[in-house]
């Protein structure tokens, strides 16, 4: 959504609809780094209320979905600070599907995929988000985040070379279940 060059978004339908279309990102971006969907909602509000209160300043705003991912970010990071919540524990990944409804074997590769990515910084874990999970090109992160693509780059290099040191152990369990998935299929 384009914002009106002259003073912001000039009705309450045009914030509405600038709401509607990033609010979602906001959340998401929160999320990566406080995985707690409540305090990332929270973050998103505060993100829009700051937009609504700065509507005269935003026709400086080239880009304004970086910058929304941004403030998200940032909110997210002081939100983590003002608790003191960089306990890893609350960094855990959370997934829907209770333990009862997953056999052994996927609880202990989505436990050790859980470790994993809790393990890395919340930096990466945002850079490698939005590479891996969103899709975005190493140029968009770039952007959104106002960081160097060589910046984004290490950060990917970093999480995958944490990931192949941390999940090495899954390899063998993995080619196996390839081969039966194999067999099944060639049956």
């Amino acid at each position: 959504m384009q914002v009106s060059k002259s003073n912001g978004y000039s009705s309450e339908s045009e914030f509405k609809k600038l709401y509607v279309e990033h609010y979602p990102l906001a959340v998401r971006t929160a999320m990566y780094i406080l995985k707690n969907k409540s305090l990332s909602e929270d973050v998103a509000q505060n993100v829009f209320l700051k937009l609504w209160n700065k509507n005269d300043s935003l026709s400086n705003i080239e880009n304004l979905k970086a910058y929304i991912v941004r403030m998200s970010h940032n909110g997210a990071l002081d939100v983590l600070k003002d608790a003191s919540m960089l306990v890893e524990e609350d960094l855990s990944l959370i997934f829907d599907e209770s333990a009862s409804e997953k056999n052994i074997e996927e609880i202990g590769i989505k436990t050790s995929l859980e470790t994993a990515l809790a393990a890395l910084s919340p930096k990466c874990r945002l850079v490698f988000s939005l590479s891996r999970l969103e899709g975005l090109s190493n140029d968009e992160i770039a952007d959104y985040l106002s960081i160097s693509i060589r910046t984004v780059e290490t950060q990917i290099s970093a999480a995958l070379k944490r990931f192949r040191s941390d999940l090495k152990h899954l390899f063998a369990d993995l080619v196996c279940l390839a081969f039966v998935l194999a067999d099944f299929v060639l049956i």
